[in-house]
């Protein structure tokens, strides 16, 4: 039992927040942080193009030092950062209240986590937290974990639905019967923001449903 939800974190001396306003084409997923000798590490992949000037905006953000790509693969860079912020994306004080995490990823000024909580009280418990940290604490989706897991639950509704229009308006299929710019217009939004919200929707997918860190050439 419990329940999942979809929470969004926000506050300008997060890790990586001053990075996500400055590059929002580019999406970071948190992978995992640690800590050693009173240090804190973090790594997160990173999906979009343009790796060189993200490394030049993570060199100026306040929030992490140290930025150290130690893999690629044909869809994304992982990276390690030393992190100079007194505040954590998911502190410890987290799993005292029985959170698990799904993922955790980037939302152009905050993060979005898909989390497991084992009731209401444990809700409203971390909200109450976070806030007496001063980070914005905001629930957009709760349902039953009862609900089955068909794999597409960690998607949002509206990255949900995004990919199934494209997809029943022939948008992957080869040749495409359907362009972007016309997802763009039928959607009445830019380009831009149609290539964004499809690529952090895929890369969500992905995430949720492959075997991370595999190149996309090695033999299956």
């Amino acid at each position: 039992m419990g329940f999942i939800a979809d929470v969004r974190l926000g506050h300008d001396e997060l890790p990586l927040v001053p990075t996500m306003k400055r590059q929002p084409d580019v999406t970071l997923r948190r992978e995992y942080e640690s800590a050693t000798d009173g240090s804190r590490v973090l790594f997160v992949s990173a999906f979009g193009d343009g790796y060189a000037s993200l490394e030049e905006t993570l060199a100026d953000d306040p929030t992490v030092s140290e930025p150290t790509c130690v893999a690629t693969f044909g869809h994304r860079a992982i990276y390690r950062l030393a992190v100079e912020t007194g505040l954590a994306i998911l502190p410890d004080w987290c799993a005292e209240h029985g959170l698990y995490v799904f993922t955790v990823t980037s939302d152009r000024t905050g993060w979005v986590a898909r989390v497991h909580l084992p009731d209401r009280d444990a809700l409203a418990a971390i909200r109450r937290r976070y806030r007496e940290r001063g980070v914005s604490f905001r629930v957009d989706r709760l349902h039953d974990s009862s609900a089955a897991d068909d794999g597409t639950y960690f998607l949002t509704d509206h990255q949900r639905d995004l990919l199934l229009m494209a997809y029943e308006a022939g948008y992957f299929d080869i040749p495409r019967r359907v362009t972007q710019d016309e997802l763009a217009e039928r959607l009445e939004v830019s380009d831009s923001a149609v290539s964004q919200q499809l690529r952090r929707a895929i890369s969500t997918l992905i995430a949720a449903t492959l075997e991370n860190g595999r190149p996309v050439d090695d033999p299956v």
